[in-house]
């Protein structure tokens, strides 16, 4: 830990290696001392009650405030050599928060090899707020779990755990892979992602339609009691999720709806809710309209003007030629789909009939990572995660279970992403949208998805090395219809 009050406690390599030695030892107590009570709390979901014993607690609490005396500096004395009430007075707000921060993280990791959990993500830990009791990530936790002054320390938390199962067999694979015809089709589908991605969202009068956004004021409430207001929240005209609560028909609600309008729409809280008195509760959302907008594609002229072309015949040719460039990157992704679609139907793995809120955005993380690596609009990035949010449950199941495969795959290979891979993708992108590197990370980052951004590029790795040991044959006519669209 950092010793409060102790200089340069940040900078000294004797102090950092005097923390890491504590927290080792905390660590290895922990192990041979901490119980926990394991609870089914869904499919691949655990709820765990961990208890640490009081001993440890004021072990720990008595070498951190030795460590203080012999460090800290306080006025008035020589450094080491203030009494040790005033040490406890003036820094034991410190020194019991940060002994909370180490306690609580280390417990958790103690208890999970304990019970030789194989832990996904960070746990979730149930708190008592004022508007009931929820389940929040540490961050939140430490702002309400205490260490009591005496006695032993207990909390509970959820985790969610990756399944266990066998991988296929990884060579000779084998790979279809017959020719790609450029149609005009594909001409006209990349004029309109290119002048979609120069569009912009405009304020129109007439009544929402499908995927138009919404500005809209939000009140939920559960056993008509209010349980979330929100004003001036960007909806959009499709099934989405709010809140983390599916709400499967709200485009047919939306639809046809004008700026000043009220809808409502009722739903049923999902058993993974951050209050877990509310979950399986129906509950309604209600919508006041304020303002509707709809994304317009940059008009084809002013397009065709701003590439530097002359005819609408010039710029397709353009487009053309471009997409003929890029056949070889499109039999790639036909070959890879392949190597995927191998490894979801030979890999016998179980898979829960709902999904979290957690489960499903690692889904959606993976989804517009891969879209936004071939350049499509975010409005179509959008409307394809609110599908995965809402109503796509094969296709949720397919991604999960493809991202745990290729994690173990990239386990048994050894496969690792470096700091230029990354960065290197990142500009590829940014690229792809017309837009600077630092902007495209920014995003990436305030998204939360650059960890998912490695991830695909160390299973895009994987991919490749299983396509240098596949078996390539040659595809019948009829399959060629099936491998263009996949190219798509």
């Amino acid at each position: 830990m950092d010793i409060p009050g102790a200089a340069g406690a940040t900078e000294s390599p004797e102090v950092w290696d005097k923390a890491q030695e504590e927290s080792e030892r905390l660590l290895e107590e922990l192990k041979k001392e901490v119980k926990a009570e394991l609870k089914d709390a869904g499919v691949l979901r655990k709820e765990m009650h961990v208890t640490v014993p009081a001993k440890i607690i004021a072990d720990h609490m008595e070498h951190n405030y030795s460590e203080l005396m012999h460090d800290a500096q306080v006025p008035g004395f020589r450094k080491g050599h203030a009494p040790r009430r005033l040490i406890e007075k003036r820094f034991g707000h410190d020194v019991r928060e940060s002994l909370t921060t180490s306690i609580v993280g280390q417990s958790f990791y103690a208890a999970a090899e304990n019970n030789e959990l194989e832990v996904l993500g960070d746990p979730l830990f149930r708190i008592e707020a004022d508007e009931g009791v929820k389940l929040v990530d540490i961050g939140e936790a430490l702002q309400h779990i205490k260490l009591p002054e005496s006695g032993d320390f207990s909390y509970v938390c959820e985790v969610e755990l990756k399944p266990k199962f066998e991988l296929p067999e990884l060579k000779g694979i084998e790979i279809k892979a017959p020719e790609i015809e450029i149609t005009d089709e594909m001409v006209d589908e990349q004029l309109l992602r290119q002048r979609t991605n120069r569009g912009r969202l405009e304020p129109v009068t007439d009544a929402a339609e499908k995927d138009d956004q919404l500005i809209v004021d939000m009140v939920l409430t559960v056993d008509g009691q209010e349980v979330k207001r929100e004003e001036n929240v960007t909806i959009s005209v499709r099934p989405t999720a709010l809140e983390g609560i599916p709400l499967v028909k709200l485009d047919e609600v939306l639809a046809g709806v004008k700026s000043d309008e009220t809808r409502a729409t009722e739903c049923v809280i999902p058993p993974d809710f951050e209050r877990a008195d509310l979950r399986g509760k129906s509950g309604k959302f209600e919508f006041k309209i304020h303002e509707i907008k709809r994304l317009m594609p940059e008009p084809l002229e002013a397009f065709i003007e701003a590439q530097g072309y002359d005819s609408e015949e010039e710029i397709r040719e353009h487009f053309r030629a471009r997409i003929e460039g890029e056949r070889d990157s499109m039999m790639v992704r036909v070959k890879r789909g392949q190597v995927e679609g191998y490894l979801l139907k030979n890999t016998q793995l179980d898979l829960p009939q709902d999904f979290s809120a957690r489960q499903t955005e690692r889904a959606v993380s993976r989804r517009i990572v891969e879209l936004q690596q071939r350049g499509v609009p975010w409005t179509d990035i959008e409307s394809q995660i609110d599908e995965l949010r809402t109503s796509a449950r094969e296709q949720v199941a397919n991604d999960l279970k493809l991202g745990f495969v290729l994690d173990k795959v990239a386990e048994e290979l050894g496969v690792h992403v470096t700091d230029e891979e990354v960065n290197t993708e990142i500009a590829r992108i940014a690229q792809l949208y017309n837009r600077r590197f630092d902007r495209i990370r920014d995003n990436l980052q305030s998204r939360g998805l650059l960890t998912q951004l490695v991830e695909q590029i160390r299973h895009n790795k994987c991919v490749e090395l299983l396509l240098e040991d596949a078996k390539f044959v040659t595809a019948a006519a009829d399959e060629k219809e099936s491998t263009k669209k996949e190219s798509e």
